[in-house]
């Protein structure tokens, strides 16, 4: 997406999201549907992705670890990036989610209650 879809939490602290542990390029897409199907609370950051419609496409999501690795490598051809953190879908376990701070590029791991950007993403 070329903007931001805002600030959101990942969501269900202290819950296992089974399925949502990918990390590799190619696997956003399938942790984005586990995090909806597994954490049904409102406004988290893969949904907001999964719900996206933009540009006529409604098949975006929340990028791997790996993907929004990608994404800070390529922020200035892309644009409209934060230096800040931002939300992957990878989750690490109960209590923290992977995240890329879009400043240096470092990845860490953040509480999933905390409210971090978002940035949806679609294959193509």
């Amino acid at each position: 997406a070329p903007n931001d879809q805002g600030h959101a939490e990942w969501g269900c602290e202290g819950t296992l999201i089974s399925g949502a542990d990918g990390t590799d390029i190619g696997t956003g897409a399938q942790n984005t549907i586990d995090i909806v199907a597994g954490c049904t609370t409102a406004g988290i950051a893969a949904k907001l992705c999964y719900d996206l419609v933009l540009g006529g496409y409604s098949d975006w999501y929340l990028p791997s670890k790996d993907e929004l690795a990608k994404l800070y490598l390529n922020k200035a051809a892309i644009g409209g990036f934060v230096n800040i953190y931002y939300w992957s879908s990878s989750e690490n376990n109960n209590y923290y989610a992977c995240e890329q701070f879009f400043e240096v590029g470092n990845q860490y791991y953040y509480v999933k209650n905390y409210a971090l950007y978002v940035r949806a993403v679609r294959s193509f």
